[in-house]
């Protein structure tokens, strides 16, 4: 029922949004790029001590932007966040909102839903879509599938929706869930993941 609740929540609160003149007028669980993890301390449920001294993971082929998983009990419509940050002086650069243990066609009809009333309110974006491919990258078996919607802004930064649907064997080899991710990111970001984090 929780779970439910989230799923609805999560829908309905993209439709609410007017237009958006900047990407950082997005926000997930109160968080934007361009912020400082240190502003939202409180948010994350973490002091800015534990904040200076967590456990980063980094890109396969790059160390300039790290990443940071978290939970809190004080997120409203996300499982947990990811950000991308400058781990010198943890700037976010892209925020990520996840909600896990979706099916195929929940996640596929909340992604299209979000999309449509974002792209509604703001014509200028450029959407582009990624449908189900495999993500040879991450799991050689090619169980594991992924697919994306990206609004793309003037700015070159994006705004994106993607399903993750991860093959049994990578799920328990790797402790991962099948999920949906709400994400905004930076044009510095995305070029990064592009052309560095993974060639």
């Amino acid at each position: 029922m929780k779970r439910l609740l989230l799923i609805l929540i999560l829908t309905l609160s993209f439709q609410s949004w007017t237009q958006a003149d900047d990407i950082r007028d997005f926000e997930i669980e109160g968080m934007s790029v361009g912020d400082n993890l240190f502003e939202h301390s409180v948010i994350i449920n973490k002091t800015k001590k534990q904040i200076s001294n967590a456990k980063l993971s980094f890109y396969p082929k790059s160390k300039r932007l790290a990443m940071w998983n978290i939970k809190s009990n004080n997120f409203k419509k996300y499982e947990s966040v990811q950000f991308s940050i400058k781990p010198d002086n943890f700037k976010i650069y892209r925020i990520s909102g996840m909600i896990y243990d979706l099916d195929k066609n929940e996640c596929v009809s909340i992604q299209k839903s979000i999309i449509k009333s974002l792209e509604k309110d703001n014509p200028t974006a450029i959407k582009d879509i990624d449908d189900f491919d495999n993500l040879d990258y991450l799991d050689k078996s090619g169980e594991s599938i992924a697919n994306g919607i990206y609004l793309d802004f003037p700015s070159g930064d994006t705004f994106s929706v993607e399903c993750y649907l991860y093959g049994k064997i990578y799920k328990e080899k790797n402790n991962q869930k099948d999920h949906i991710r709400v994400s905004i990111e930076t044009k510095e970001s995305r070029e990064f993941i592009q052309n560095e984090a993974y060639k």
